[in-house]
């Protein structure tokens, strides 16, 4: 399990991959079944803001109904400002959390407002890394925290590409969708699945 915190890539291909995530606090807003549903009023109410702001994938609506979470990917941190900036105005009293480089979204919340309350850093993978698959085919499947993407989906992409079985807009679609939390960015996936072609994969 890889959360949103450890999408691999270099500074260049992250520059358009941010997570957005607003969630309950345990214990607070479970604390009884009015809180409760107060709670889920607010994170229906966020998920109509991410959905209005154009996210390359969110979490399937059937799912925010009666999820703790919920969670939105997107290409720009102008957008991300955006949201952050609404989600301010609206003071819906629940935690969010912003998954990206961590110049651009300090850069962002200073723009809007906002101080960070907490930073996560990813310390990076260590273990048997030889075993590990091909570090353009991790960033494609990092970008699910519940790894729904294996390293053979993308393999079985790329060959389906090469034989003009499918599209890469397509494939790109295919292969975002097992995640239901709606955090891989099939935009970012394309242009990772065009770079490992022209690198011939």
């Amino acid at each position: 399990m890889t959360h949103s915190l450890h999408r691999t890539g270099t500074p260049d291909g992250l520059t358009s991959d941010y997570v957005l995530l607003a969630m309950r606090a345990a214990g607070i807003h479970d604390r009884d079944p009015e809180a409760k549903e107060t709670a889920k009023a607010k994170l229906i109410s966020i998920g109509e803001i991410f959905s209005k702001h154009n996210p390359t994938n969110i979490m399937m609506e059937r799912l925010r109904r009666f999820s703790p979470v919920v969670t939105a990917s997107y290409t720009d941190i102008e957008t991300v400002g955006n949201i952050l900036f609404e989600l301010k105005q609206k003071n819906f009293g629940l935690s969010i959390v912003v998954s990206g480089l961590l110049s651009e979204i300090q850069k962002c919340a200073k723009t809007v407002g906002l101080e960070p309350h907490t930073v996560h850093l990813s310390l990076g993978i260590f273990g048997k890394k030889e075993l590990l698959p091909p570090e353009k085919f991790l960033e494609i499947t990092t970008q699910c925290g519940h790894h729904c993407i294996s390293p053979q989906s993308v393999e079985h992409a790329l060959k389906e590409i090469k034989q003009g079985k499918i599209s890469i807009e397509t494939v790109s679609e295919k292969l975002a969708k097992p995640c239901i939390c709606g955090i891989v960015n099939p935009i970012r996936v394309r242009q990772i699945l065009q770079e490992l072609i022209a690198e011939g994969f």
